[in-house]
């Protein structure tokens, strides 16, 4: 409530006032223009916050009922007719209340779907040009890789038994295998490309990759087989999930080990990274915690997942939720 809605909220019960008291000292309820005190209640439940303007409606129902205090004709049938007046005006100014409350709630509703709906096609316009812009990369980086890799090649003839060039040759393979991979994220990212990804598979592919790009993490893994699983999502989940990792192992204290558990129950998959000590995890991810985490946030968003912080016993827990289905056959 703003200074704004409190000074918007004193002029109408000003006028609300004035108006009662006019028709009070000019006929009451028989005055034809009775019905005009609906005009500056209805703009409350328009101008107001819903409380404050309810608040206002109350006031000007009550003025509208003090008019049956005032002097009546003595036949009864005007008698009748002067109550039904009153009445009739009180019910009118709370339908017409009820209606506009609705329709504000109604509104305001098409506006927060609304503005959800441009924050997610806004992400996705940011999605397709990082897609674009890291198959570009991939493009630009695979060519000094193959050159380097002949260059590699003709070496090894000459020394066939050089052990520094055989670990040269195999940290290339590796990077030609990501390269490679990141060519796939990049085009399922471009093509909006959504994948049947087998839980297992998936969980396998996260540890290779975390013991390639992070060799230093101490993890300890605890996974239960669960053979015809799959999560539709695509291949951006796997970065999401080692952004997950990278943040416990950069929080946790010194070399302290982090614990992965992995399970489904209920066709909902749900990791489990449990570390030592309390991390700045237990913040917001959208609450600055970097372009890299709040990427794997709308990424576990997209496909309908759920992350979630807690601490258990002094340990910062990390729990990671996505929907799964069964694959038969």
């Amino acid at each position: 409530m703003t200074i704004r809605d409190v000074l918007t909220a004193l002029v109408l019960l000003t006028v609300i006032v004035i108006a009662n008291t006019f028709i009070w000292l000019n006929g009451a309820a028989m005055n034809p223009y009775a019905v005009l005190i609906i005009v500056p209640m209805a703009a409350t439940m328009l101008l107001l916050p819903i409380r404050l303007a309810w608040f206002v409606m109350v006031v000007g129902m009550l003025g509208q009922l003090l008019q049956l205090q005032a002097p009546l004709p003595s036949a009864d049938q005007i008698n009748n007719h002067y109550r039904a007046m009153v009445y009739g005006q009180v019910f009118a100014a709370l339908l017409l209340a009820i209606t506009l409350h609705l329709l504000r709630v109604f509104i305001v509703r098409q506006q927060q779907a609304i503005r959800g709906q441009h924050q997610r096609q806004h992400r996705d316009e940011q999605l397709v040009t990082i897609g674009t812009a890291a198959a570009q990369f991939s493009h630009e980086v695979a060519t000094p890789i193959q050159t380097i890799q002949f260059m590699l090649e003709d070496v090894r003839q000459r020394y066939p038994n050089d052990e520094d060039l055989q670990r040269a040759e195999q940290q290339i393979r590796r990077i030609h295998n990501l390269l490679l991979d990141w060519r796939q994220v990049a085009e399922d990212v471009r093509t909006n490309r959504i994948l049947e990804l087998q839980v297992n598979d998936l969980v396998q592919q996260v540890r290779d990759a975390l013991l390639i790009v992070r060799p230093d993490i101490r993890v300890m893994w605890r996974d239960d087989e669960q053979p015809g699983h799959v999560i539709r999502a695509d291949r951006t989940l796997i970065p999401a999930i080692l952004s997950l990792l990278h943040n416990a192992a950069d929080a946790a204290p010194g070399d302290s080990k982090i614990e992965v558990r992995t399970e489904v129950h209920e066709q909902v998959w749900r990791m489990t990274i449990r570390k030592q000590g309390l991390g700045g995890e237990l913040r917001s991810i959208r609450g600055g915690m970097g372009a890299g985490a709040t990427l794997s946030y709308e990424t576990f968003e997209r496909f309908g997942g759920v992350v979630s912080w807690r601490t258990e016993q002094g340990n910062t827990v990390t729990e990671l939720c996505m929907p799964t289905e069964v694959i038969h056959g």
